[in-house]
């Protein structure tokens, strides 16, 4: 054998071996049986700064806080003790505080099998540590967050399967996850067609769409089928989920709009209800010599509470009633339309209103619900002699004279519908003039209030008729109403107004 040749092979293998060792990002080290260094590589030494003749001979001890060395020993022991590879995490320190590595601790055997010394290569997992952890919370952030919405959240995979439903889509289809996973998106999705059928074209789907490409598609009117077949109604919303370009499945939002279909419902009745009033008030003014007539109703909502009526009564009289249903809405709005209506029949049978009001209140006391009222004023205007007399139900009126005296036409009982008992009188007769001014108001707006919660007001009403005096009756209530919106600064007023103002010419 050539010496020389085999030195040469020998020299350069560990020459390489050095290379290896001294070249790789993991800490590589070796120990004798008593646990002493015999060999670092240089990665070992720049994470804790010593050279090899520092610590070469020395023990875990020597080097680390008297912990590590403790769990590096447990570790090691391990190894010698069942003379088998040990794979686990151990801890070091480093310049920015502790990092955790991932070590593999193995033994070093002689020609004859006997365990020499114990090797480890231990490699920093502290990033991915991090990184996993992150994730984790960040998976777990998203559990909640799924748990927690309101809405149906249905995963779906490139093919349009299901992989996945949050709490409420399981509550809202009344199936469990495990139960539609992997079961095509059609079992539950099932959009009307232009006919009304909830049979629809895969291909025109707008899951298979947003599958194929396109953008988030939101569907407003659509049915989902419940576990029992049922179906739901639902709006949803489906969005891809994107791959580096790819199109790789859909995420399907989707709520119960059972509520928002019974609002529209809703909507659609007070729109009936504001259709029916309207084409219950009078549709022109009353023409009669000497007097000019204006009205003006103005809803708080698309319902309204508050009404008024002028009716032919008998020979020579006109009656002029003014009514307030209590509340606002769709409730007071169809009592008034009852209102109305046992009024006018009231009218044909009755000649005085006191008479009249007494017969109302005790049809209302049995009709109303318990915590609804009525306050109306009822007038008699005699059109021969230009005589007014009223009964009044919880409710006033003004009159402003010619002369600018203001006489305030107060109410003879109580309110409609609370007390089938009351009894209800006629207020004094009064003789009109040339330029007196009759103003019967729902309380709605005196009792309008202004940002900083002041009062409209009888004094600032008042105010307005004193200078609008002159007026006719349709520019003296523009002026209350101009003036009243300007008071509330545009803001919507808490209660429906109504007035009518009988200018005597």
């Amino acid at each position: 054998m050539n010496i020389d040749a085999t030195f040469s092979v020998d020299h350069e293998f560990t020459l390489l071996a050095h290379d290896l060792l001294d070249n790789t990002s993991s800490v590589i080290y070796a120990k004798d049986l008593n646990f002493r260094y015999l060999l670092i590589n240089r990665q070992f030494e720049t994470l804790f700064h010593l050279n090899r003749s520092e610590i070469l001979g020395k023990t875990d001890y020597d080097v680390f806080h008297p912990e590590l060395a403790d769990g590096f020993r447990a570790n090691d022991r391990i190894v010698l003790e069942t003379g088998e590879p040990l794979y686990c995490e151990e801890v070091a320190p480093h310049d920015d505080g502790p990092h955790r590595y991932f070590s593999v601790k193995f033994p070093l055997r002689d020609h004859a099998g006997s365990v020499y010394a114990i090797a480890g290569i231990s490699t920093d997992i502290t990033e991915k540590v991090r990184v996993e952890r992150e994730m984790a919370s960040l998976e777990y952030r998203h559990h909640l967050i799924l748990n927690s919405v309101a809405d149906g959240i249905c995963g779906l995979d490139s093919a349009g399967c299901i992989a996945f439903l949050n709490p409420a889509a399981e509550r809202m289809l009344e199936m469990r996850s495990d139960e539609l996973k992997g079961v095509c998106h059609s079992k539950i999705v099932a959009p009307r067609k232009l006919n009304g059928s909830h049979v629809f074209d895969l291909e025109q789907h707008p899951v298979k769409a947003v599958l194929n490409g396109n953008d988030a598609i939101t569907v407003k009117d659509a049915k989902f089928r419940r576990g029992d077949g049922s179906l739901l109604p639902v709006e949803y919303t489906v969005a891809p989920i994107c791959n580096t370009g790819e199109t790789v499945g859909a995420v399907l939002a989707f709520r119960d709009s059972t509520e928002r279909l019974k609002q529209v419902e809703t909507e659609q009745e007070i729109q009936t209800a504001l259709r029916i009033q309207i084409s219950l008030y009078p549709k022109q003014m009353p023409t009669i010599a000497g007097f000019d007539f204006a009205a003006i109703c103005i809803p708080c909502s698309k319902a309204c509470g508050d009404y008024f009526d002028f009716i032919p009564w008998g020979e020579n009289r006109l009656g002029i009633a003014v009514g307030d249903v209590s509340g606002h809405g769709l409730g007071p709005a169809l009592e008034m339309v009852e209102t109305r209506a046992v009024l006018r029949t009231m009218l044909l049978n009755e000649s005085s209103p006191a008479q009249c009001l007494t017969r109302l209140n005790r049809v209302l006391e049995e009709d109303l619900p318990d915590d609804m009222f009525v306050t109306l004023f009822l007038a008699s205007l005699n059109i021969s002699d230009r005589t007014l007399s009223y009964s009044a139900a919880g409710h006033e009126a003004i009159l402003l004279h010619a002369n600018g005296e203001l006489e305030q036409l107060k109410s003879t009982g109580t309110v409609l519908g609370m007390n089938p008992t009351a009894a209800f009188e006629n207020g004094a007769t009064v003789q009109l003039k040339s330029g007196d001014l009759v103003l019967i108001a729902t309380d709605g707006l005196v009792e309008s209030t202004s940002p900083d919660r002041q009062l409209f007001g009888q004094v600032r009403l008042v105010e307005i008729l004193r200078r609008q005096h002159s007026q006719s009756a349709c520019e003296i209530l523009a002026a209350i109403q101009s003036a009243n919106e300007a008071f509330r600064e545009r803001e919507p007023n808490r209660d429906d107004i109504t007035a009518v103002a009988i200018k005597v010419l």
